[in-house]
């Protein structure tokens, strides 16, 4: 049989509440034992003391007890104990019987404890009822019997029987009850669970839209939220899966459609093989490669690609490198290239140069197809306690408002058919993200007070 969580609990909080009923029951009948043992003595206890009292006239001091005997001890008892009839304020003489089994289990000790008769009743404290009997205010023997440890008569009997058959209903009652309780409380506990795994069915199935219904602001409660902002996330993430592999395919049909219609124009003699035809080829081919290239960079970032963020990297350095790099290529088009260093700064971070240096070629390389010429490309780097900002900044033209919050997100786009021209991929900015967050830090897009964009970057002088 496969147990279920349902059937585990429900097992679990039925032994739990058969065992506890079971052992109270069993605490009360002998709570209720003892109770009476001791309510039977007290009365052994209060007969004891009549018979004491009625005794001491048959002492003296000459003779000490030799006047008592069972048999005037028989007629004092049926005296004492004596009921009187219904209607008849008389008493009458108690029955024989009782007489004689009460004159067994009693007896009197004298002042040496040696008993008048019963003489198998052994002297112990912890055994015997005694109560004293006194002549002139002095202790001149004991009245003692047996401490009842079994409940004895047949009434007592009876009545002890007839509470042990109704506290046996009572565990019946009581466990039936537990089950139905247990019952109804696990299966109204583990609903949620329920719902949880129906909701997981058909998240396994592809309905990422599933959500659950949240009752209460428990744990199973706050469980249930978190499995509904994993279903929001899963849909995002397809839809984001599905656009990108959407745009992919857009991105890559462009280029070979190109290379495609201008070969079969060359195989169908249409073009002649010149020199121009030939390099239009090899520039769509390049586009086409690194396309390539960044979404493999991309790929390598979504798989968990590991950065060595443990070097000593002087970010003054590396940017004027990439300035020395570019600086040809800024002249050519006319984009005059400024920088400007910090002089309190340390200008030396911890991370991984390799990719801090695509980090800034990707940005120069954007700046450097986005901006017209005549214009100006402004590196500014400054240095707090624990911060390093880098500021890149162009000028026209600029970015729309509504693009700003977008420029960061992959296969994105200011002008389709300008970035087209210019050879972008779309990818660049979306790559530097990926190693600006790898590096712990931020990256923000913003207006330039040049007329055209502004990225700004905070990294942490000390990764830890």
């Amino acid at each position: 049989m496969r147990l279920t969580l349902f059937k585990k609990i429900l097992f679990s909080m039925l032994l739990i509440s058969s065992l506890m009923v079971v052992g109270i029951a069993s605490l009360i009948d002998d709570s209720f034992q003892q109770g009476l043992q001791r309510y039977l003595n007290h009365g052994e206890e209060r007969k004891l003391r009549l018979v004491s009292e009625n005794l001491s006239s048959y002492y003296s001091e000459d003779k000490g007890w030799n006047e008592l005997t069972p048999e005037v001890a028989q007629f004092i008892l049926g005296r004492i104990f004596a009921r009187p009839t219904e209607g008849n304020s008389e008493p009458q003489k108690s029955r024989s019987r009782y007489i004689k089994r009460l004159l067994k289990r009693i007896t009197v000790f004298d002042n040496n404890w040696t008993p008048l008769w019963n003489k198998n009743i052994a002297i112990g404290d912890d055994e015997l009822i005694k109560v004293p009997i006194k002549y002139n205010q002095k202790i001149v023997g004991w009245v003692a019997t047996l401490k009842r440890d079994i409940t004895p008569g047949v009434l007592e009997s009876t009545f002890h029987q007839q509470q042990k058959y109704n506290l046996m209903w009572i565990v019946l009652w009581v466990t039936l009850i537990s089950f139905v309780l247990s019952w109804l409380l696990v299966r109204h506990l583990l609903t949620p669970l329920k719902r949880l795994e129906d909701a997981t069915s058909s998240i396994q199935e592809g309905d990422y839209q599933t959500q659950i219904e949240i009752d209460g602001e428990d744990e199973l409660a706050a469980l249930s939220m978190r499995f509904n902002e994993l279903s929001q996330s899963l849909l995002i993430q397809k839809e984001t899966r599905e656009q990108w592999l959407a745009d992919i395919s857009h991105e890559l049909r462009t280029p070979i459609s190109v290379l495609k219609s201008e070969i079969e124009a060359l195989q169908d003699g249409i073009r002649k093989p010149e020199p121009k035809y030939i390099d239009s080829l090899h520039y769509q081919v390049q586009n086409l490669n690194k396309l390539v290239n960044d979404l493999y960079q991309l790929s390598l970032s979504d798989a968990g690609m590991q950065f060595d963020l443990t070097e000593s990297v002087n970010i003054k350095n590396l940017i004027e490198n990439n300035c020395l790099q570019y600086q040809l290529r800024f002249q050519e088009k006319k984009i005059q290239l400024q920088h400007y260093f910090q002089e309190s700064a340390i200008n030396t971070i911890t991370g991984d140069s390799k990719a801090l240096t695509q980090l800034f070629s990707n940005l120069f390389e954007n700046s450097l197809r986005y901006t017209d010429g005549p214009g100006i490309l402004n590196v500014q780097v400054t240095q707090d306690k624990s911060t390093m900002q880098i500021r890149i900044e162009d000028s026209a033209p600029g970015v729309p408002d509504n693009a700003l919050p977008k420029l960061f997100e992959r296969l994105f786009r200011v002008d389709e058919s300008r970035s087209r021209l210019s050879g972008g991929s779309g990818l660049g900015l979306s790559i530097c993200q990926t190693i600006v967050k790898a590096h712990h830090g931020k990256m923000l897009a913003s207006h330039s007070e040049l007329g055209g964009l502004a990225i700004t970057i905070h990294l942490p002088i000390s990764i830890k």
